[in-house]
């Protein structure tokens, strides 16, 4: 029924608002500059006026309309800052976006294409001196005072030199009305890009199967690649020249994802014949096999992929909790979450690279995500289980009679309240040993990750402890 619900909202949405491209990518960049915001003021008044404003992102989310949800995110960021409205000309400087041609250029590329364009309309007098410098270098600077938009600009691309690849930032200022905007976004810059990506693709085809997480991983990087070459835009940075390079060191056979290296990773779980499911994983700095960890399984909503975990929802928060306890977090691709990735494959698989604590696993989702990660920890045997923003009704509750449960929820969230707190019903019903069920005052469907993740992983924490 959960499912079934949330499609009525977004099938309409997906067939009658598909533009030649979604802008995710700028909406994704306003995201995290809000939560970067938010994370910076701790003042509950000025909190307060921006969580008066994020009810209609949300909304304007599910609806697909993007350049709504972006400028409503940069009114929330503009609350944050001051209780006066911001002024037409503000507004105006930061409704605009630097699009790339291209993400991923050739290394013999002397110059890339940049369209500015403002992503939402905007009431009021555009300023008379805007002014648009962009650059990959301060020695290159290229200025613009557009007379109307869109406006398409060429900027130098500096020489590889003896690189085989860089992932760059192209900076984009814009400045007018006394308001300064700059923007980093970033473009990789690949010697023989083709080639070197249709020789992967190669590699990839000729594997009958997929046996290991390092075959796995090339395969989706070839065609995540090709697309990047064909003009695809990410939803957020990719650093395609890294990612280009460490796929090739994986055609020598050789383990590539071990516990010697630490970070983040992006990869690719085999799961036979020729499925996979790609990850964006945690992986802490020396980790001992004598001393297996705990994992953390992290579920995203619609709309967002696994890198949400990652960048966004608290401006990647998880990551630095993990890191901080030394667990591994692991965030799968859960598409339209009309079922739960493969959870206990991917860690089982990950466990034969890594010193995972397979009695110590826990699933934390937000919103389809939050229903996802119940849904699983019904099934057994996991350590825990976090439903933030969602969850509803679940088959069996006294299935989760006995497994450490958080549930959070924001009394701002029209989305997910009702469920949430019939959802702690029932399972307080069913003798829900372990439960613990809280609401955010204020809180709407897009802060709650990020003011519920500290509880969250108190209830992880003790249950590790045991």
């Amino acid at each position: 029924m959960r499912v079934a619900a949330l499609l009525v909202l977004l099938l309409p949405a997906v067939a009658h608002a598909q533009p030649e491209r979604l802008p995710r990518y700028e909406v994704g960049r306003r995201l995290k500059a809000f939560e970067a915001a938010w994370e910076k003021v701790d003042d509950p008044a000025a909190r307060e006026r921006a969580l008066a404003v994020l009810p209609s992102a949300t909304k304007q989310f599910f609806a697909f309309d993007l350049p709504g949800a972006g400028r409503t995110l940069d009114l929330a960021t503009f609350a944050l800052a001051s209780d006066a409205g911001p002024s037409a000309g503000r507004q105006w400087v930061w409704s605009l976006d630097a699009v790339p041609e291209r993400r991923v250029i050739d290394g013999a590329a002397k110059e890339l294409a940049v369209t500015v364009r403002p992503l939402y309309p905007v009431k009021g007098e555009r300023p008379k001196a805007l002014e648009l410098q962009l650059w990959f270098t301060n020695r290159d600077v290229v200025t613009v005072r557009p007379r109307e938009f869109p406006v398409t600009v060429k900027v130098p691309v500096p020489p590889l030199g003896d690189a085989r690849g860089l992932d760059r930032k192209l900076y984009f200022l814009a400045d007018g009305a006394k308001e300064l905007r700059p923007v980093p976004v970033g473009v990789s810059q690949v010697a023989d890009l083709k080639a070197r990506v249709a020789a992967l693709a190669k590699a990839a085809d000729g594997w009958e199967r997929l046996e290991t997480i390092e075959q796995a991983t090339v395969r989706d990087r070839s065609r995540v690649l090709a697309g990047l070459v064909a003009g695809d835009a990410p939803d957020s940075d990719l650093p395609a020249a890294g990612l280009l390079a460490n796929a090739e060191a994986m055609l020598d056979g050789e383990p590539f994802f071990t516990a010697a290296r630490h970070g983040q990773f992006w990869l690719s779980v085999p799961l036979g014949g020729k499925k996979s499911v790609p990850c964006r994983v945690f992986v802490p700095k020396g980790l001992d096999r004598s001393k297996p960890v705990p994992v953390v399984v992290a579920l995203h909503g619609v709309g967002v992929g696994a890198s949400a975990f990652f960048e966004a929802y608290g401006a990647g928060r998880l990551v630095k909790e993990c890191e901080d306890r030394r667990w591994v977090l692991v965030a799968p691709e859960c598409g339209l979450g009309l079922a739960a990735p493969p959870v206990a494959e991917v860690v089982a698989a990950l466990g034969a690279r890594y010193p995972l604590d397979p009695k110590r696993v826990f699933l934390v989702g937000h919103s389809m995500g939050a229903a996802l990660a119940l849904d699983l920890a019904a099934a057994g045997g996991y350590a825990g289980v976090a439903a933030l923003g969602g969850g509803g009704r679940l088959a069996k509750p006294g299935a989760l009679a006995a497994v450490p449960v958080f549930v959070g929820v924001g009394d701002n969230d029209p989305y997910a309240l009702a469920g949430a707190r019939s959802l702690n019903k029932a399972l307080a019903a069913a003798g829900a040993k372990a439960l613990t069920y809280k609401e955010y005052p204020g809180v709407e469907h897009l802060v709650i990750v990020r003011e519920a993740l500290p509880d969250a992983l108190a209830v992880f924490d003790r249950a590790a402890a045991k």
